[in-house]
């Protein structure tokens, strides 16, 4: 849930040289002569800079452009990404295993911490907690830029439904933004359409459908048989439906409401045998 050491210490070198350059062109903590002296200072100095990157990101343009600490192109590359920033207030709704989830805006994010995991600052009882940071894209993954606020807010039974709620809609609709490097997302969603698009259990519906169409009750059987193939079959046929055309909601709602049907009378007939 945060990135291995030497990708930590590789976010904050790169940061702290942007920051330190920025601070030398706007002038703003004057008595900083080097980037180790910058970087040695406590982050509540640090904060009037650090706000200068996202109030003016063309500075980060100038900063690429002089190159003052001939960065290879990769790290510079790094450092262009975090153009891409995203600035608010977010809850942190849940600790998976590989990032913590953000929920902001609608949106939902998985977010890896820098030096320390969000569990240890944070524990999970805790959560969900409202905070206000800056969330930053680095090597394929996202991270928030080292500075936190958290609102000392408490929430009732309903936000956190609403929050749960919200991430699972995310989670089943493969919509959970864990990278804002903009080509990737690209390459991530035409992966995930091409896996779509194989279909990979047709062959396997294909023989629940004809297997289904063997089952009869009557002649003698438990009442029960008849209602339960029913359900069977009314079960295969939402899993067809959700197979072949999974964006046709009224369609999928339609044989999702015959299965109920079949789950009603399974009931009934379970009542009957009391």
């Amino acid at each position: 849930m945060k990135l291995i050491t030497e990708k930590a210490e590789l976010f904050f070198d790169l940061m702290w040289s942007l920051q330190f350059f920025i601070n030398t062109e706007l002038k703003i903590l004057t008595k900083i002569k080097n980037r180790k002296e910058y970087a040695a200072l406590p982050q509540k100095d640090k904060q009037v800079v650090r706000e200068k990157i996202y109030e003016q990101p063309e500075l980060i343009d100038k900063y690429i452009a002089s190159n003052p600490d001939r960065l290879n192109d990769n790290h510079l590359s790094i450092i262009k990404q975090w153009k891409n920033f995203i600035k608010g207030d977010f809850y942190i709704e849940r600790y998976l295993k590989n990032h913590a989830i953000f929920v902001g805006d609608n949106n939902v994010y998985g977010v890896l911490g820098l030096h320390d995991a969000f569990d240890h600052l944070f524990p999970s009882n805790y959560l969900p907690i409202y905070v206000k940071t800056i969330l930053l894209p680095f090597q394929g993954r996202i991270v928030y830029d080292g500075l936190m606020q958290v609102y000392q807010v408490s929430f009732g039974g309903g936000i956190k439904r609403s929050l749960s709620e919200t991430y699972m809609q995310a989670k089943q609709n493969n919509k959970i933004i864990t990278t804002l490097e903009k080509t990737r997302v690209k390459i991530e969603s035409k992966a995930f359409v091409e896996v779509e698009q194989e279909n990979i259990w047709t062959n396997e519906i294909e023989q629940l459908k004809s297997l289904s169409k063997k089952l009869k009750g009557g002649d003698g059987q438990p009442a029960i048989n008849s209602p339960v193939f029913s359900l069977v079959k009314a079960s295969i046929a939402l899993a067809d439906k959700a197979l072949f055309d999974p964006s046709d909601i009224d369609a999928l709602t339609k044989e999702l409401q015959k299965v109920e049907r079949a789950v009603r009378k399974v009931e009934n007939t379970l009542d009957r045998m009391l």
